[in-house]
């Protein structure tokens, strides 16, 4: 049985839970995915992303404009299967979270990804999901006894002040190690998403307002907390809020790192 989701990294941490669950059946299952190192240990076959000769594909475009439904259970209608959102992960790089842990000093640890070009896209799609700096900042103000580690991928499109940068340094698995570790997730629209929502992490994400009212792209304005977010852990705020708001959910965030 060959499975696909769509081809971000977001998409195959998706993609795995169904993939485990297919195996757990007795399947044998090759996932066609270029994030092979997200299926470690799902007892699959990877091959390179591919978008033909599918026989499941588990994505949940063809659903985005059912407002009664969110993205995971969207992505498991595609599929055809009803699993929660959630895989255990084994620790693969041991020296970058036993070094991060460390360096924390028993602070909770907040992974952060933010400020990055929305969907990883150089064309310009999507850039209207791209909150204001403004709003992780203040979001930010209220985590400063919180240890804060930044990954990612790329250029900035603005930097974050964090105790820890990690763009560009690291690697799939030292991704999913620091998020399987810390304690709580900050993030914009993006894998941290399902990074997050998989691994049962308090999260709280800051969403852009020009998404929501992009005005000529259906499939941008779509894209909003109450469509993407699946579970209760999953927290949001706005950029286009006033920052006392935004300041008051960061806090109340904190109480539950």
């Amino acid at each position: 049985m060959r499975i696909r989701g769509g081809s971000g990294f977001g998409d195959a941490l998706y993609l795995r839970p169904i993939v485990e669950h297919m195996v757990g059946a007795g399947e044998q299952v090759t996932v066609c995915s270029d994030h092979a190192d997200v299926f470690l240990g799902a007892g699959c076959e990877v091959a390179a992303f591919d978008r033909f000769n599918i026989d499941v594909l588990a994505h949940y475009t063809q659903f985005k404009a059912d407002l009664t439904t969110n993205q995971w259970q969207d992505i498991c209608r595609a599929a055809q299967v009803f699993v929660p959102l959630k895989f255990e992960w084994k620790i693969q790089n041991h020296a970058l979270v036993d070094g991060l842990c460390v360096d924390a000093g028993g602070r909770p640890i907040v992974l952060v990804h933010g400020g990055r070009t929305p969907m990883g896209r150089i064309d310009g799609f999507g850039k209207e999901l791209l909150p204001e700096r403004a709003a992780f900042d203040a979001v930010l103000g209220e985590l400063q006894d919180c240890f804060t580690v930044r990954v990612g991928k790329g250029g900035d499109a603005y930097p974050l002040e964090v105790n820890v940068d990690l763009n560009g340094s690291t690697s799939v698995t030292d991704v999913l190690d620091i998020g399987w570790i810390c304690d709580a997730v900050l993030g914009q629209c993006s894998f941290a998403i399902p990074l997050a929502e998989a691994f049962d992490k308090p999260a709280l994400f800051v969403w852009a307002a020009r998404g929501m009212a992009a005005g000529p792209h259906p499939y941008i304005r779509r894209i909003t907390p109450q469509k993407v977010l699946s579970k209760k852990t999953s927290r949001f705020v706005v950029d286009d809020w006033p920052q006392d708001k935004i300041r008051e959910a960061a806090r109340e965030f904190r109480h539950l790192v």
